[in-house]
């Protein structure tokens, strides 16, 4: 087998596994607040891919990524306080309890089209994270602590933090390359047309809101464990859910890489670079967002990815010495606000 007959989806592959080696090796080498840091980036990457696979990929555009980062994470830590029992059996209980709540409301929320199912979710957001104010077992509005000795901490945090991103940037690959993952951008693109053709459209949509929401769930568990102190406020605010929305446009919904560069950009460049000057973030973020959607509206990877081939320049065709870009034509207008720019491996 030659380079040349290895199929594409091989390389972003090899790429993830070679990324997840080295950021694995690095949680023995960096400093403490580097890997405060990483674990943050890391559980955002997770949370911004379960949402770029449920609404890039398959229409479903929801708002409440925050009930499932508060599901894990406060299912993870009532079983540490009540139970006592070890931290890996609460990394697997985060999960569980995040798809057994997307489960138990899909009944409802799959028979919401478009933007019912967007205000569906926030709502179930926001009705969890008054139920979890009210409730005195698991600390009420004051929260409830982790206990610091049981739970993994440092490098070893960060180790955990690098396999859940790793899980969900291997679970968009398979959105991507499958063909489970072309039955669900079918049903994105034309639900009537994609159910006429015998795509399951119920069943394909259940298969996306579970693991999304175990992977949410499984970064609320890592995001408690580096908390320690976890409430309703600071685990189960909305603001997990739009900082999702915000991290996928901009970088790219329904790509790969969008996310990734979407988490640096708004996270590290505008949230963490801007943090004495909270309100200009905010601002900043607003305007981002809205010429992203106005100007870029596939995000800024895209974006990227179509100004790099025209910087490269046309090359000449096969056996014919005739200048054709990438797609085989002659020349390539500029996208526009209302034309999808293509990406073709990422």
């Amino acid at each position: 087998m030659t380079l040349t007959t290895v199929p594409r989806r091989w390389w972003p592959t090899s790429a993830l596994l070679l990324a997840t080696v080295v950021c694995f090796a690095l949680g023995g080498v960096l400093d403490s607040g580097t890997l405060d840091l990483g674990v943050t980036l890391l559980c955002y990457l997770a949370i911004a891919q379960a949402w770029n696979i449920l609404a890039g990929f398959g229409g479903l555009v929801s708002l409440g990524s925050a009930a499932f980062v508060a599901t894990g994470g406060y299912a993870a830590a009532l079983l540490l306080v009540h139970t006592g029992l070890g931290w890996p059996l609460a990394v697997v209980a985060a999960p569980v309890a995040a798809m057994l709540l997307s489960l138990l409301l899909s009944a409802a929320l799959l028979r919401l089209r478009g933007d019912y199912f967007s205000i569906g979710t926030l709502a179930v957001a926001i009705a969890l994270q008054a139920l979890i104010r009210n409730w005195a077992w698991a600390g009420g509005a004051s929260g409830v602590t982790v206990p610091a000795d049981a739970v993994p901490s440092g490098g070893n945090l960060f180790q955990l933090a690098v396999l859940v991103a790793a899980l969900a940037m291997a679970l968009t690959l398979y959105a991507r390359y499958s063909d489970f993952g072309l039955r669900l951008a079918a049903i994105r693109d034309n639900e009537p047309a994609a159910a006429g053709l015998g795509v399951a459209v119920r069943r394909h949509q259940l298969a996306a809101l579970l693991p999304t929401s175990g992977i949410t769930g499984l970064a609320g568990a890592v995001i408690a464990f580096q908390f320690i102190v976890i409430s309703p406020d600071g685990v189960a605010g909305v603001a997990w859910s739009l900082n999702a929305v915000l991290m996928t446009v901009v970088g790219g919904t329904g790509t790969i890489l969008g996310p990734v560069l979407g988490v640096a950009v708004v996270y590290y460049g505008l949230t963490r670079g801007l943090q004495s000057e909270q309100t200009l973030s905010l601002v900043i973020e607003g305007v981002l967002l809205i010429g992203i959607v106005r100007f870029a509206p596939q995000g800024v990877w895209p974006l990227l990815c179509w100004a790099t081939r025209r910087l490269l320049g046309p090359r000449p065709g096969p056996g014919t010495g005739r200048p054709v870009t990438d797609r085989g034509k002659k020349d390539e207008p500029a996208p526009t606000a209302s034309e999808p720019v293509a990406v073709d491996a990422v």
